[in-house]
């Protein structure tokens, strides 16, 4: 299987050309060039186009004065990437009659070029000039555009050049299609402009600080860098830095680019002294994370085939979005046009698992971002600034942090109350596996032995699965053990009160009592006999106890913190920022 598209492939075209070395060892290209093109090509900046409109002409000059193509130019007749090395040549390509005053003429300094279609556009000068300092750069840059998307593919974006006579058309057009050509490759492996320039801001503020370092992204630094950015004159802001959901994403997103980056430093360091560091085990840990990435398990819960069931309406999960992420059409707010994923919005920790030590900064993104969003959507129905951001927070009272933990907590009783129901449903149906993983979430080993016989029970590998496993579990549990458990669940779930008083009963018990008390899509009497229902109802069964785990773990944080945190004091902060922003608003 051919691997995904990464930045890895743009490091390994830069080095096939930063790398090169002559025949004495001496770096093929300059390493001031090499350093200038690697900015070029990361940043993507308009440096990059300016130098792709003079390398397709530095082609079709160089493919005139070898007299066959650039190619044997480029890397027959020049040993190295050096300016004086491309006057020798051109030069002697002058001397030997390869290169007719008609087309170009050598000057001290460079080549001028007389072809019309090589002229500036604006037609504010009959020639184009080359220089040849330049030449080493645009030399490199040909060189990495074969690199990344082949020599054929550049041979095809070029040919126009290279006909008999005269180019047909502009030279720019040439450099607009390989321009777009280098755009599309890089936009698979490398991030946005946007998210990079972000960075660059996050690095000189995080340096303003004091150190650039994972352990510098704090709670307390995300809402500084928001109201720094807040405050910033207008030439000065950056894209995507208005919201304080955007920033914190952006924040945190950058602490796990730190974090790795450090990890992977520790370990090629420790490689290179033939020794295991001393912190190992968290190294390879951190390693193993990042080769197996965490994935949001409410995305297997709410998106197909799963979604056909309706364990969370649009405004519950609405409420995990922080937290877990979301389905990008939930109809939350999006004012600044972020760029996400067609079905999927990534939560504050991005593809990552959200870290709890920032359990501040996501009680401050559902308080104050909701708000945040609260005063765009007024601003878009004509109300002026003030007004807007008056009536946003006078929704944030005193108990704003507790409410907001408390809904975590009403989201977790309710998916077990909707596991319950499941249960019932699934025993009904013979959903062996699923039933199984159900009963061992809800009411662990001791129940799952007393409905299906210890025996079963200690056969049944559902101890540390998690979601996506489906098929290991059914091998695991074997067909033929399915088919012996099945009867036993349907017997089970149809009398309980034949059953011994214990966990077992009292489960069964409680998931009849569910089932008559759900009625969302999914868990109503009809749908017991719809297939497709069926088939969804048992695709979520496998991820819902990971939902609960997640939530599991915040509300045993939020349960102590929420109640502490000083409310007053960032209402006061957010509302200072609120007026910078949108004070002098006027409707929309």
């Amino acid at each position: 299987m051919a691997a995904l598209p990464s930045a890895q492939d743009v490091a390994d075209a830069l080095a096939m050309t930063l790398e090169r070395e002559d025949a004495s060892g001496a770096p093929w290209c300059p390493p001031g060039d090499g350093a200038a093109l690697r900015r070029w090509v990361c940043n993507r900046s308009a440096s990059l186009g300016t130098g792709i409109r003079r390398a397709v002409r530095l082609a079709r000059l160089l493919a005139i004065s070898d007299g066959r193509d650039y190619l044997r130019f480029l890397y027959v007749r020049l040993p190295t990437l050096r300016a004086r090395h491309f006057r020798h040549a051109l030069e002697t390509a002058a001397v030997d009659g390869r290169l007719p005053p008609s087309f170009a003429t050598l000057s001290d300094s460079g080549v001028n070029l007389h072809e019309a279609a090589l002229a500036l556009r604006t037609g504010t000068h009959d020639v184009f000039e080359i220089d040849f300092a330049q030449m080493p750069r645009l030399g490199a840059l040909l060189d990495f555009l074969h690199n990344a998307l082949g020599f054929t593919a550049v041979a095809d974006l070029l040919a126009p050049l290279f006909q008999r006579g005269a180019p047909a058309g502009h030279v720019d057009d040439v450099a607009r299609a390989l321009q777009a050509a280098l755009n599309a490759w890089l936009r698979e492996r490398l991030e946005s402009p946007v998210h990079m320039l972000q960075a660059r801001r996050i690095r000189a503020f995080l340096a303003s600080r004091g150190r650039v370092a994972p352990e510098s992204v704090d709670d307390e630094g995300i809402l500084l860098f928001w109201t720094t950015m807040a405050e910033a004159p207008l030439d000065e802001q950056i894209d995507g830095f208005r919201l304080y959901r955007s920033v914190a994403a952006a924040m945190l997103r950058y602490r796990r680019a730190l974090r790795d980056a450090a990890a992977a430093r520790q370990l090629e360091a420790a490689l290179e002294r033939g020794y295991e560091p001393a912190n190992d085990e968290i190294a390879a840990n951190e390693a193993e994370a990042r080769m197996e990435s965490w994935h949001s398990p409410l995305k297997a819960l709410v998106l197909p085939p799963a979604d056909r069931v309706k364990w969370l309406n649009g405004r519950e999960q609405h409420a995990l979005l922080n937290y877990l992420g979301g389905p990008a059409g939930d109809g939350s707010e999006n004012p600044e046009g972020e760029n996400e994923p067609n079905d999927w919005k990534e939560g504050l920790g991005g593809e990552g698992r959200f870290e709890l030590a920032f359990w501040l900064t996501l009680l401050r993104a559902d308080v104050f971002g909701a708000a945040q969003a609260s005063i765009v959507a007024r601003l878009r129905k004509r109300v002026t600034g003030s007004e807007a951001i008056a009536q946003a927070m006078a929704q944030v009272d005193n108990a704003a942090y507790p409410a907001a933990a408390a809904i975590y907590s009403e989201l977790r009783q309710q998916l077990r109350l909707e596991s319950l129901a499941a249960l019932a449903v699934l025993m009904e149906a013979g959903a062996v596996p699923e039933a199984v993983i159900l009963l061992d979430g809800l009411g662990g080993r001791e129940t799952l032995a007393a409905v299906i016989g210890a025996t079963a029970a200690n056969k049944s590998p559902v101890e540390g699965l998690e979601a996506g496993e489906l098929e290991e579990r059914e091998e695991a549990l074997g067909d033929e053990l399915g088919r012996a458990i099945a009867p036993t669940l349907q017997a089970a779930i149809s009398d309980p009160s034949a059953m011994p008083d214990g966990p077992g009963r009292k489960l069964l018990l409680e998931a009849l009592a569910a089932a008559r008390k759900v009625s969302r899509a999914g868990f109503r009497r009809e749908d017991r006999v719809d297939a497709d229902m069926v088939a969804a109802l048992r695709s979520g069964a496998a991820v819902v106890f990971e939902v609960i785990r997640e939530l599991d773990r915040l509300v045993a944080v939020l349960s102590h913190k929420a109640q502490a945190a000083d409310l007053a004091g960032d209402r006061a902060r957010f509302l200072a920022t609120f007026r910078t922003i949108y004070g002098s608003a006027g409707p929309a």
